[in-house]
């Protein structure tokens, strides 16, 4: 059937939901977060963009950085990007459960083309489903338009953004790991091993856009933007939105350092919109895509107020961020 603007509508038969159920593929997203961490990080994903995605790297990341800006990383929209690039999650419109595969072009139009499903009421909050079909079409090349609410700093200003999805003692407490990190790896031009510098490089991208967020800095690490106070997530997102453009000049000269900083400062930025659940370092210093067996373990130094090494079930092997002059020496904590 053509809509009065020649549009292709697909009138797909509608399949009753269970209620509650949009709240619970919604609530799933925070699954597919961590999972997306620990397997597929963002940069693999925009190097190996599905064949069904039209649009350029470096131009997904920049509006995506954006969109997650407005709208937070909770809702269809962050939906549609997930399920259009991965494939990890259900669709944004019909719910339907994950193909375990990222869509073909002409699922993603098939999508953004059908009734969606809503909650009770019909209710659409801060329209997210349009901009969910905004999403699917731009990516899929059929839209021109950007599929934002704001345009760039000097066009109409809509929305101020989402809020973080870290509480400011979380950033703060990630901020102090990542400064644990730098100091794990040899500076640059240090004799090292393959992939130190890029270790390093990781540590302390993420140690400069968390010192922003967190207040300690007073300009973006990427853009030097400077705001009043600690900088709402749409603007890191101004500021990191040309990381990915920079990672392929960095990836073209050969900069080992500059290419795991300009990744780092990407996956902090998810984190810190809400989009990966796994943080970019840990507690021992650790980058995401380091092997770390405690990591998942449970820390109980906080309480003591330094590290408790063997007596911490995740902190026997390597002291964590309350390390310091106190902390309980391994041969007196019962360790074997």
């Amino acid at each position: 059937m053509m809509s009065a603007e020649g549009s292709l509508i697909l009138n797909f038969g509608r399949v009753p939901r269970a209620p509650g159920f949009l709240a619970q593929c919604l609530a799933m997203t925070a699954l597919f977060s961590g999972r997306i961490v620990r397997v597929v990080r963002m940069i693999q994903v925009l190097d190996e963009l599905p064949e069904g995605i039209a649009q350029r790297p470096g131009r997904i990341w920049n509006v995506l950085a954006r969109s997650l800006g407005e709208q937070g990383a909770g809702g269809r929209t962050a939906l549609a990007w997930r399920w259009a690039l991965t494939g990890a999650c259900p669709s944004p419109l019909t719910l339907s459960p994950s193909a375990d595969r990222p869509p073909r072009r002409g699922e993603l139009l098939a999508e953004a083309g059908v009734p969606a499903e809503l909650t009770g009421g019909g209710a659409d909050p801060g329209g997210q489903v349009m901009h969910a079909r905004f999403v699917l079409q731009w990516l899929a090349g059929k839209l021109d338009g950007l599929p934002l609410c704001n345009g760039g700093p000097q066009d109409p200003h809509v929305t101020d953004g989402a809020g973080y999805a870290r509480t400011r003692a979380e950033i703060e407490e990630a901020y102090g790991w990542a400064l644990a990190a730098r100091l794990r790896y040899p500076w640059p031009g240090e004799p090292a091993l393959d992939g130190a510098w890029l270790g390093f490089g990781w540590a302390y991208g993420t140690m400069q856009l968390l010192a922003w967020a967190c207040g300690e800095s007073g300009e973006g690490p990427l853009s030097g933007m400077r705001v009043a106070g600690r900088p709402s997530l749409y603007e890191v997102a101004f500021d990191v939105r040309r990381a990915m453009t920079a990672l392929t000049h960095a990836r073209d000269d050969g900069q080992p350092t500059g290419i795991g900083r300009l990744e780092a400062v990407i996956e902090t930025y998810l984190w810190l919109a809400g989009w990966n659940q796994l943080p970019p370092v840990d507690r021992h210093g650790h980058a995401a895509f380091e092997d770390c067996p405690e990591r998942a373990a449970p820390c109980c130094c906080d309480a003591d107020g330094r590290c408790l090494r063997d007596r911490c079930p995740a902190c026997w092997r390597v002291s964590c961020g309350d390390d310091n002059a106190e902390s309980v020496p391994a041969a007196d904590a019962g360790g074997q």
